[in-house]
């Protein structure tokens, strides 16, 4: 399992406690970050809080398949093209990653949303989105 970002010493504690093989980084170039989800094998994602929810987007964009939350933003970022689970569930949690192995047909599934749902955050739809709205607003007064 690779972690990116600090991982606090109870977690440490209960990672090594049950002999989970990890490593974790830390201050990643963009291209750092990039390779790291080009190598792994799917994102899982099960925040319990997110403003946006970005490494849902970039996991996306290159074709992994994303395990994620069913509360705040993650849904709406996932756009229908991820696994969503209840982040405070291990049974949840577990529940979406053995589909998501498991479930070639199913992964497939995600990952070409996932390609789908990317476009929406294309800077040019997200330009001619504000554009539109921009109209919209001054057309009103």
């Amino acid at each position: 399992m690779s972690i990116i970002g600090n991982i606090s010493s109870d977690n440490t504690e209960l990672l090594n406690k049950f002999g989970i093989d990890y490593s974790s980084s830390v201050n990643l170039t963009d291209q750092e970050v990039f390779n790291k989800y080009v190598e792994c094998d799917m994102l899982v994602f099960p925040s319990t809080y997110e403003g946006f929810g970005l490494p849902i987007i970039e996991a996306q964009t290159v074709g992994r398949p994303v395990i994620t939350s069913n509360t705040t933003s993650m849904p709406c970022v996932a756009g229908g093209a991820a696994c969503l689970v209840d982040p405070y569930s291990i049974e949840s949690i577990r529940y979406g990653i053995l589909r998501v192995i498991n479930e070639d047909s199913y992964r497939n599934e995600l990952v070409a949303a996932g390609f789908e749902n990317v476009k929406r955050f294309d800077p040019d739809v997200v330009a001619n989105s504000y554009y539109e709205l921009f109209l919209k607003v001054a057309g009103a007064k």
